[in-house]
Formats: C-alpha cells, sequence, structure tokens
C-alpha cells in the first residue's frame, strides 16, 4: 500500500509570504516528514482573489517553505492547483492515481478538518484516510469566526458533493 501526505494550502499575501495559519499546516507536515521520510508530499492551492493574487500558485510558496524547513526537493508530487477544499480533493485525484498511491495523510487546520475529512472522504471513497490536524493561530474571536465560516461552508459543500454525484452517476448510465 502506498501512502503520501495531501498539505492543503490557505491564504498567502500579495508578496507570496505565507499566512500564519498556513505556516502551522507547513510546520506539522514537516514534523510528520521526519517521522515519515519517505512519504511523498502532494501540496495544494492554486490562485483565487480570496487566497493568492500573486503570479506563482500557493502550493509553489509552500513547498518553498517546507523545503527551507528541510524537506527534501525529492519529496514533492506535482502540486494541485486548486481554489478550494472540494478542488483539493478533485485535482489531486489523477496525480495520487498515477503514483498508486492508497493511503493519504490529510494536513490541514484543526478548525478546517471536519469539512476537509467530509470531502475527501466524500469524493475519494477509494483513499484510506489519516487525519492529521495542524494547530490554528489565531485569537478566540478569529477562531470563532473561522468555525462559524466552516459550519456554512460544509452545508454548501455537502449539497455541492450531491449534485457533483449525482451529475456523474446520470452520466454514466
Amino acid at each position: 500500500m502506498s501512502k503520501a501526505i495531501v498539505l492543503l494550502g490557505g491564504p498567502n499575501n500579495a508578496q507570496g509570504e505565507l499566512s500564519e495559519i498556513v505556516k502551522s499546516r507547513c510546520q506539522t507536515t514537516f514534523e510528520y516528514h521526519l517521522n515519515y521520510p519517505e512519504l511523498k508530499i502532494l501540496c495544494t492551492g492554486g490562485f483565487g482573489a480570496h487566497f493568492n493574487v500573486t503570479e506563482h500558485a500557493h502550493a509553489d510558496y509552500v513547498k518553498a517553505y517546507l523545503k527551507v524547513l528541510g524537506v527534501p526537493h525529492t519529496q514533492f508530487l506535482p502540486i494541485a492547483e486548486s481554489r478550494f477544499t472540494l478542488e483539493d480533493a478533485l485535482l489531486t485525484q489523477p496525480t495520487l492515481k498515477q503514483a498508486a498511491i492508497s493511503e493519504i495523510v490529510l494536513i490541514t487546520s484543526s478548525f478546517h478538518m471536519k469539512r476537509a475529512k467530509y470531502i475527501f472522504n466524500r469524493l475519494c471513497p477509494e483513499l484510506l484516510l489519516k487525519c492529521v490536524e495542524a494547530p490554528t493561530p489565531v485569537c478566540e474571536h478569529e477562531l470563532e469566526k473561522l468555525l462559524a465560516h466552516e459550519i456554512r461552508a460544509l452545508q454548501r459543500e455537502a449539497e455541492n458533493i450531491d449534485m457533483l454525484l449525482a451529475d456523474i452517476g446520470t452520466k454514466a448510465q
């Protein structure tokens, strides 16, 4: 059984500097890498007005940060230029399939894990999923706002996935 880490992206500023939330995810990934150095790492994140308006994909900044921490360049799978969590799941599938990955270690922030796990379980049922939560380095007020957003986003994503799977089922008939 082949296994890899899937590191979900987040915001960076207009200069490409990663947010503290993303740095926390990177640090968690690096620590996991130290214990399991054989695992390849797939970073997600492309472009979007709400998280990355630079000329480079967000995942490229994440990879560069992980390399500075000490992850060798040989450990990276091709990035997934996703814009949101649902696309993280959809756009990682071809790379994971090509690399014969059957189990992933999903790394994201603690506030985001419930939604990410739901999405990956629904859209990638063939993958065994282990979830590793990164700390969320924000104040209590910001955390409450993030958690409130996640509740709304999970409901929206559940509806989107239901429609997507229904559409795929219709096309398969």
